[in-house]
């Protein structure tokens, strides 16, 4: 992969897994968003989905309105370790 595909995302971790919550297709039929949402299964990765999405130009940015608008969840990042602050 090249640098710009293993680097952290800033929405996501590529580790997180992701629910599918209404396997219903919300989008338009034949659209580019229609066939980001078909690719999603069940446990998938945020790393999976960039990979599989990557033909249809897709992003973490189509995952947070997949998950705002109630169809999909991305299980929660995990807290840092005490004592270790996060980064800015």
């Amino acid at each position: 992969m090249s640098e710009k595909q293993t680097r952290k995302t800033r929405l996501y971790d590529r580790a997180q897994k992701i629910s599918l919550l209404n396997p219903e297709n919300p989008r338009r039929t034949g659209s580019n968003r229609h066939s980001i949402f078909a690719v999603i299964t069940d446990g998938m990765t945020v790393d999976e989905f960039l990979a599989a999405v990557s033909e249809f130009k897709g992003g973490t940015k189509d995952l947070q309105i997949l998950e705002e608008s109630g169809h999909v969840q991305v299980e929660p990042m995990a807290a840092a370790p005490e004592g270790m602050a996060m980064a800015s």
